[in-house]
């Protein structure tokens, strides 16, 4: 029974593990099928131009206006498709971000969607400062990633190759290292193995709670 729940609890980790890379791989399908369409959408661009150009001034704010609304639409699946290929709360934020500021620009008819619209960019900016300003990509500096995140989720989404050997969480494998190494940890070090650069963000209570993974290669 034991040797069984061992096979079975092998096996479902490797399901796992497929499923969750195989998942990675859809969302890279739909940011494709995004980027088509935005592409698409520019085009569309090109047509409001001409449309606007051969519009008497009284007319033309109806057509600039849907024209401001389509480019602020692109924006937004430019930002989807970053959000999709980063899983950064960064880029969550943006998404949300722009999608109010197309409706507060283009939708907005009263003062009090005006003062809701104001109000709901102010709680994004919030969020952003207060909440999640620890797990915002690093430009330059790879990602941020919760300690507890596994080997094998932390692999599929950077395209990096940490042994899983090491430990089943990144925060494992720091430990593990640190113990090799006879090396201690705080804010600060970076650990390096294989072809990325484990550096620990923050800590509490001698426990690793932000890791940024950065590529060596790139």
């Amino acid at each position: 029974m034991i040797i069984g729940g061992i096979v079975l609890k092998k096996n479902l980790g490797y399901l796992k593990h497929k499923l969750i890379k195989y998942t990675y791989y859809l969302e890279i399908l739909l940011a494709l099928f995004v980027i088509v369409a935005v592409l698409v959408g520019v085009t569309d661009l090109v047509k409001y131009l001409v449309l606007i150009l051969n519009t008497n001034a009284i007319d033309t704010y109806l057509i600039f206006q849907k024209f401001l609304g389509h480019i602020l639409l692109i924006v937004v699946g430019v930002e989807l498709v970053i959000m999709l290929l980063s899983h950064s709360t960064s880029s969550v934020l943006e998404v949300i971000l722009y999608a109010i500021a197309r409706k507060l620009l283009i939708y907005s008819d009263t003062t009090l969607d005006m003062a809701i619209g104001i109000i709901a960019i102010g709680m994004v900016f919030a969020i952003r400062k207060y909440l999640f300003t620890k797990e915002i990509k690093l430009e330059g500096h790879g990602n941020v990633f919760s300690a507890a995140i596994s080997v094998a989720d932390a692999n599929t989404i950077t395209g990096l190759n940490i042994p899983e050997h090491l430990g089943n969480t990144i925060g494992g494998v720091i430990t593990k290292i640190a113990e090799n190494t006879q090396r201690p940890i705080y804010e600060g070090v970076d650990f390096r193995v294989g072809n990325a650069k484990l550096k620990v963000m923050s800590m509490k209570d001698g426990v690793i709670e932000k890791v940024v993974i950065e590529n060596l290669d790139e």
